[in-house]
């Protein structure tokens, strides 16, 4: 018996139906990775919503780039904006997600690090985009800016996440975004329990909120 499959909108058509303020954010769609659309969108407004001149975000976990062309478009248009992005382009990651990373780069005929950036280079973004290459802690100790956006995205495990918010949660800005990937995640435990631990406990980050997967908090001013 033939049964009827439920039609499905694609992610290009969803985020169109968003509105076309978003067509900027159609290569993200073709990027592989692990962004809903509405995380995608939140990724865009939030850097959208930094100032105007010099704006400075830092992604910790970039994968080929699919959350990285969301930050850099909400970005581009803007003077002097620029977009860090810090990633071992190794594929190595937390215990749970290390093999599917593995596999999945394997299959890239210009390993991780060539096809980020090609992703970034086909959506126009390249020049809003300083590559990193390292371990967000070997990074860590040297930052001197104060950033408007930060986005965790990394190693998942509960003491990466950890290390990753001490790090570099105090160099934001007053004013500036914090946010974490997968802190609701039925596989991976560490950024709920670090955002429950040290950032919902915290009363210098207001304006908590959740998209999807995503945590999204704002430093408070002084």
């Amino acid at each position: 018996m033939w049964i009827k499959k439920p039609w499905r909108l694609g992610t290009r058509a969803k985020l169109l139906l968003r509105g076309l303020r978003y067509m900027p954010l159609l290569p993200f769609a073709s990027i592989d990775g692990w962004l809903t659309v509405d995380e995608a969108i939140a990724l865009f407004e939030l850097s959208r919503a930094l100032p105007n001149e010099n704006p400075l975000a830092v992604e910790i976990g970039s994968w080929q780039g699919k959350s990285s062309v969301c930050l850099a478009s909400g970005l581009s248009g803007k003077f002097r904006p620029r977009l860090c992005c810090i990633d071992p382009f190794d594929a190595t990651g937390d215990d749970a997600s290390a093999g599917t990373y593995d596999a999945r780069a394997q299959n890239l005929d210009t390993g991780l690090r060539g096809t980020f950036e090609a992703n970034l280079r086909d959506a126009g973004l390249r020049h809003v985009v300083d590559v990193r290459q390292g371990t967000s802690h070997q990074h860590a100790s040297g930052w001197r800016e104060p950033i408007d956006l930060l986005f965790l995205d990394g190693d998942h495990s509960y003491e990466a996440v950890k290390q990753d918010v001490l790090d570099w949660a105090p160099k934001v800005r007053q004013g500036g975004y914090l946010a974490l990937h997968d802190v609701v995640h039925a596989k991976h435990d560490g950024p709920r329990r670090v955002v429950e631990e040290l950032v919902r406990t915290d009363a210098s980050w207001v304006d908590a909120r959740y998209v999807d997967s995503m945590f999204v908090a704002r430093k408070a001013m002084a």
